[in-house]
Parts: structure tokens; sequence; C-alpha cells
């Protein structure tokens, strides 16, 4: 099997934040929340758009190419894996 990676590093969380009040799904219930909070919401909501659309779009590639694959998604949280 192999692994593809894609790491996500949001350098503006506070901008996103105020230009999306409410956009991201449950990302701003708490409006005081750390920087480094509202940075792992940011990053959390992103992955999960990322894998919406792959889900979506990828198993069409693959059938247009002819591949059978087995494809899971999903997120690593490495902010809790450093704890």
């Amino acid at each position: 099997m192999m692994r593809i990676t894609i790491d996500i590093d949001v350098t503006n969380p506070e901008e996103v934040v105020k230009a999306h009040k409410g956009d991201l799904v449950g990302l701003i219930s708490e409006v005081m929340l750390s920087k480094v909070k509202k940075k792992k919401r940011v990053e959390r909501a992103v992955c999960e758009e990322i894998i919406r659309i792959m889900e979506e779009e990828f198993p069409k590639g693959l059938d247009q190419e002819m591949v059978k694959a087995n494809v899971d998604f999903g997120i690593v949280d490495i902010y809790e894996e450093n704890l």
C-alpha cells in the first residue's frame, strides 16, 4: 500500500476567522479562542474540505483509468500526537 501525505500549516488563522465568521462549520463558536486553537480549527476545516472534494472526485478519476482500488481518507491531528 502507498500513502500520500499533505501537510497543512495555516499561517493566517486570524484573517480566516474574520473572513468566514461562521461559514466554516462550528469554527467560531467561541470568540475568545487562543491563537493555537484557532489555527487548529482552521486547519481541520481546510482538511475536511480537501477530503470532501477528494472523496467525490478521486474515485471518478480512478474509474476513468479503469483502476480498482480501496482508498481511505483521514485526518491525523499532529497537535494531539505531540502531547
